[in-house]
């Protein structure tokens, strides 16, 4: 449709450049407000899907206005934005689960990108020292909720197909944001991490649109 490109024009060449500039200035308070901003127009097409088509999608939206939230406390508070973005999580596993049954598909995403979990854990773990505890709950969360979309792929329909990949690009999103947080990185990264971030968030919108 359309106005879902709209939409997804306002999000990468509005919002997205916005909150990068603004938070290069410093001036956060108005690069969150763009970066939430940019997660509620995500946030709006769940809830269209929701009242006009499915029911379920009422669970994708609530996770999705919890992402919104995190997006503005993660730059003041990390480990408060943390625990919404955890919150939204819990909210799309059971959103997925309620979508697609567990499946052989599942259990190879969840060995497959949960060795990977494992694999950069142990490889950083002297840069992330004191903060693994809480690195490790949500990044189980994460994991959780990227299976699940991923095993989404078993519906045979484009709902599946874009919240499986959705959630692959959310995987790439917290992974680029975890090396940027422990390591020197140049700016690029930021780019790549709100258009992985971003693109994430559209596809579970878009995709609620076509159940």
């Amino acid at each position: 449709m359309i106005w879902i490109a709209g939409v997804c024009a306002v999000v990468f060449f509005i919002c997205m450049p916005l909150f990068l500039h603004y938070k290069k200035a410093l001036r956060l308070p108005l690069a969150c407000s763009y970066k939430s901003t940019g997660t509620l127009c995500a946030f709006m097409l769940a809830l269209i899907a929701a009242i006009k088509l499915d029911p379920r999608c009422y669970i994708c939206a609530g996770a999705l206005l919890l992402y919104a939230v995190a997006d503005f406390l993660l730059e003041f508070n990390f480990m408060l934005g943390a625990g919404f973005f955890l919150a939204g999580h819990i909210c799309n596993i059971s959103f997925f689960m309620n979508l697609a049954k567990i499946s052989i598909l599942h259990l190879v995403c969840l060995l497959v990108m949960g060795a990977l979990l494992v694999l950069v854990f142990y490889r950083w773990r002297k840069p992330i020292g004191k903060q693994m505890p809480m690195f490790i709950v949500y990044g189980i969360s994460l994991l959780f909720m990227c299976v699940c979309a991923l095993g989404c792929f078993s519906l045979n329909n484009l709902a599946g197909i874009l919240f499986s990949c959705g959630g692959a690009l959310f995987y790439l999103s917290d992974f680029l944001l975890l090396r940027r947080t422990i390591f020197p990185t140049d700016a690029s990264i930021s780019w790549w991490i709100m258009i992985s971030y971003y693109g994430s968030l559209l596809l579970f919108g878009s995709a609620c649109l076509q159940l």
